[in-house]
């Protein structure tokens, strides 16, 4: 599609990691329209990962994917991946590498076409596209031994359960240790209070600056490992400095291992993108829409009822342990678009609601397509392919929400992320890389829609 774009006012629903991408590629192309976002569920970061999957594992191939642009070719045609193609995925992480591979703050690497293998917090093999440069030190196709290192105040990694397994399955030694973290914790999960105890380099009861402290604490386990993987918790704001001091303490290449929820590289991501936005001039506003209106097949405006987050749960950027509270400010206020895209989420964003036997699109009520039957959205083996995983909103091949006739149900609507149908990222580590995909995609057709 050539020429100007003429689209002038874009919405978009969800600030995931799909949205903010189809935020930026849209003022990208047309740095003149006006760009809103709706930050529906931010929480959501602390459940990914921080890393690029776009796919990791195929039914047809044993073992990870190791190039998954390649691969693309053998899913199903209805697959997020294989509508857009593998030259738009390429581009796609081309942009996202434009937005992160060169910010000093939270560099990002990997390669465009051949995946990464990264552990994950059992002892398993994350096959990844691009991935927080902290964890680039405990890829698992560099031939160097290993240690990974635990605290007693944290049970978010097992650290001899991950060095066991991974010693198993590698052909260089991986050990582990369990040791104290030289601060006591004051609130429970300690994770995020460590962590930004590590950012401001707080002082230990002794007087010991904490990243000194740490590394006194892990040297003397040290054996000739040339590199020493920790829980993803080394700082949220000052990362980079916080592992770059570790390295010259321990002399030791320092890396991070992804160690659930909450996920701090998924925050800092959160916390990047949120960033950029602003710098873009793309407006966001936290809260829900509640209520939409129509004319003549296209939406015109929506309803937002506006939310205030106290509290350091995930809306603050200091990272902070105290509880998270979520409440309406009793506003409500209406946007106009001439575009909206829905980038919601799915199930566990509240971007899909289940409810007696039934699965609905919780914004503009899009067409979901499931067996009335719930005893049929699952399989008897508890690994076998579960159909509630592909469930989602239908859409053309131009991810334009439809009904069950194929028809688009409005001229002017988008979706993208995990609120899609036809696929499931569980199974084939692929849902970052179209959270990445869709949410670039869209974010071009919706501005250059008016054309």
């Amino acid at each position: 599609m050539g020429g100007a774009a003429n689209m002038t006012r874009l919405v978009v629903v969800g600030a995931g990691i799909e949205g903010c991408i189809a935020a930026l590629r849209a003022k990208e192309i047309a740095p003149e329209a006006s760009v809103q976002v709706i930050s529906t569920a931010p929480e959501r970061y602390e459940y990914e990962t921080g890393t690029i999957d776009v796919l990791g594992y195929t039914a047809e191939k044993e073992g990870p994917v190791g190039l998954p642009l390649f691969e693309i070719r053998k899913l199903p045609e209805d697959h997020p991946c294989r509508l857009t193609g593998r030259h738009t995925v390429r581009q796609a992480l081309g942009f996202f590498g434009d937005l992160l591979d060169e910010d000093e703050t939270l560099p990002y690497v990997g390669s465009d076409s051949r995946n990464a293998l990264v552990a994950t917090p059992d002892g398993g093999v994350r096959p990844t596209s691009r991935y927080p440069a902290g964890m680039r030190g405990g890829l698992l196709s560099s031939r160097r031994d290993m240690r990974i290192v635990g605290f007693e105040q944290m049970t978010y990694l097992d650290a001899e359960l991950v060095g066991d397994r991974l010693d198993a399955i590698t052909p260089y030694d991986v050990t582990s240790t369990t040791v104290e973290f030289p601060l006591d914790p004051t609130a429970s999960p300690p994770l995020r209070e460590f962590a930004v105890a590590l950012d401001e380099n707080r002082e230990t009861p002794d007087g010991t600056p904490v990243r000194e402290a740490l590394a006194e604490t892990v040297r003397p386990v040290l054996d000739i490992e040339p590199r020493v993987g920790f829980p993803a918790m080394l700082g949220l704001t000052e990362h980079e400095e916080v592992r770059a001091d570790l390295e010259s303490l321990l002399q030791a290449e320092v890396f991070e291992l992804s160690v659930g929820e909450p996920s701090l590289p998924g925050i800092r991501l959160r916390n990047r993108l949120f960033e950029l936005l602003e710098d873009g001039g793309i407006e966001r506003i936290d809260g829900s829409v509640v209520d939409f209106e129509t004319d003549s097949g296209t939406i015109q405006t929506i309803a937002v009822e506006k939310t205030s987050r106290e509290g350091g749960g995930t809306s603050r950027e200091d990272g902070r342990t105290s509880p998270e509270e979520v409440t309406s400010d009793g506003s409500r206020t209406r946007i106009e678009g001439e575009a909206f895209i829905l980038a919601a989420g799915g199930l566990a964003a509240g971007g899909l609601t289940a409810r007696r036997g039934e699965i609905t699109e919780s914004v503009f009520d899009c067409h979901v397509s499931h067996p009335e039957n719930p005893l049929e959205w699952s399989h008897p083996d508890p690994l076998g392919e579960h159909q509630f995983a592909r469930f989602g909103v239908e859409t053309t091949a131009d991810f334009q929400p439809c009904g069950p006739d194929g028809e688009v149900l409005y001229d002017n609507l988008y979706a993208a992320g995990t609120v899609l149908g036809g696929y499931d990222f569980a199974r084939e580590h692929s849902r970052g890389g179209v959270c990445l995909v869709t949410g670039y995609e869209t974010g071009k057709d919706a501005v250059q829609s008016g054309e």
